[in-house]
């Protein structure tokens, strides 16, 4: 039998998800988003899925090493947005290169307090820089397999850990955005956890950082999130990458997904004449700027 390797996909036994996701169930329905471009990796594990349940997002590695707080929530799409305020569950994929130790039982790595930035003088100040160098983590750190610095990473955590492969988009972009979006959408933010560590104090500052022109795109969903909704449903899923870096498999992977797309279309019976827009019960008529041109004005 081959091995999960050998068949060009992640390893299935460390697909784990990140955080478990807290809000009640206000939908039952699931969408799929592939975090190019490792996250490509992940198309043939969702081939059994329709389609129309799968997209895409562009959550970047540089800009979590780079605590762009910005940069990351500025590329949230909007299919995603949209997804997540009407309450679906988003699940977002995405295949790591570095290894690193974690604890993944709920019991070992909730609630401890650790780098707790709700504390006030003095030590407000050492909370906040602790809270920085465990949102930032370089890559040196990264290759030596730990986690934070010494005081954040005691020798029992270690022995209880195991080796994963969380990408950065991961355990850095998806908590920073749903954390953000909670709060702009004012619903519950839970707690802000960074590699099991509480950053609230952090990213309450950066919130105030955000620019309007931003909060308000991201502002503009709240209009539309579920009655029902307590807090945005946005998972992360991980494994160890096999091919990173592969320009030319990824490429691949997503042809044969956009072969499957059209294949499924073509046997649910999606034809011209069912899908004409011309046909629906209030009719729509095809803008087309070469013969359309406007004469007056109502």
């Amino acid at each position: 039998m081959r091995s999960a390797r050998q068949q060009g996909v992640g390893p299935l036994a460390q697909l784990h998800g990140a955080r478990r996701c807290q809000a009640p169930p206000v939908s039952s329905a699931t969408r799929h988003f592939i975090n190019l471009s490792n996250g490509a990796e992940a198309l043939p594990l969702l081939a059994g899925l329709p389609a129309e349940h799968v997209s895409f997002c562009r959550i970047q590695s540089s800009h979590c090493e780079a605590q762009d707080f910005n940069g990351v929530l500025s590329n949230l799409d909007h299919n995603l947005l949209m997804h997540l305020a009407l309450g679906f569950e988003c699940r977002v994929y995405d295949f790591g290169s570095r290894g690193n130790y974690w604890t993944v039982n709920e019991e070992d790595n909730v609630g401890d307090g650790k780098g707790d930035g709700s504390s006030s003088g003095s030590s407000s100040s050492s909370s906040r820089s602790s809270s920085e160098e465990v949102a930032g983590g370089g890559e040196e750190e990264e290759r030596r397999g730990t986690e934070g610095s010494k005081s954040h990473a005691e020798s029992s955590d270690l022995l209880k850990g195991e080796k994963q492969y969380v990408p950065r988009a991961i355990w850095w972009g998806l908590e920073w955005s749903r954390y953000a979006l909670n709060t702009l959408w004012h619903l519950e933010t839970g707690p802000a956890l960074l590699r099991g560590y509480n950053v609230e104090a952090l990213f309450r500052s950066r919130m105030n950082m955000i620019p309007k022109p931003l909060a308000k795109r991201l502002k503009y969903y709240r209009s539309y999130t579920a009655p029902e909704l307590r807090e945005v449903r946005l998972r992360g899923y991980y494994a160890q990458t096999v091919l990173d870096g592969n320009k030319m498999a990824y490429r691949a992977l997503l042809l044969a997904h956009a072969a499957r797309s059209a294949a499924q279309g073509t046997a649910s019976g999606e034809t011209m004449g069912e899908t004409d827009p011309s046909n629906f019960a209030a009719p729509m008529r095809s803008y087309d700027p070469q013969t359309a041109r406007r004469v007056g004005i109502e």
